[in-house]
């Protein structure tokens, strides 16, 4: 894990400027369908595709059939999954992904960057939504708005998305779905502005 937060911090330090400004949020418009990419597998090109595909095409995509037809395509059926919050494998996906939309059924997802090597990628991206459904991850549902945001680490192999790791920025997404008891300091910056 460490060799994978550092060749995320030298891409993010090799990366232009401007791709490292904060950028506005992107307008509501439909979800862009998943096509087949024109390059070849093992590239940077071909992976920087995967991750955009994951989280810009998959995430905002509302059709579960959509959803399992994309999965199929670009995860391992053997997917190693890092985050104890969701099931191990492809179909640990496909079970968990909605879950989100039955809880927030507005969710967004807005993708700022991609990084990708040989055979890793890393996407950076915020989720906005609504809890107005289901309870999230046991949090009911009272109209709590939530907009934080999220990096992704996958390791490559075979033209597939095969091991992922995240960091969400959980404190400031618990004080929005108003979990109490939070540290002070973690509120205070809850509070303030993001800088994207």
């Amino acid at each position: 894990m460490r060799r994978t937060i550092l060749i995320a911090l030298a891409l993010l330090a090799a990366a232009p400027a401007a791709a490292q400004q904060p950028r506005p949020a992107a307008p509501a418009a439909p979800a862009a369908r998943m096509t087949e990419p024109p390059y070849a597998p093992g590239t940077v090109a071909y992976n920087t595709w995967l991750g955009r595909t994951f989280s810009e095409v998959l995430l905002n995509e509302r059709s579960q059939e959509e959803r399992v037809r994309i999965l199929n395509r670009i995860v391992a059926t053997g997917y190693i999954q890092h985050n104890p919050l969701v099931p191990q494998g492809r179909q640990g996906l496909i079970d968990f992904i909605p879950v989100i939309y039955q809880s927030m059924p507005d969710s967004r997802f807005i993708l700022h960057d991609v990084f990708a090597t040989a055979d890793r990628v890393v996407t950076r991206w915020t989720w906005t939504g609504t809890l107005t459904g289901a309870p999230f991850l046991g949090i009911p549902a009272r109209g709590q708005r939530v907009e934080f945001d999220v990096i992704d680490v996958w390791a490559v192999r075979d033209g597939m998305l095969y091991e992922h790791w995240d960091q969400f920025d959980w404190p400031r997404a618990l004080i929005q779905l108003g979990v109490q008891g939070l540290p002070q300091p973690f509120v205070d910056v809850a509070a303030r502005p993001v800088s994207r």
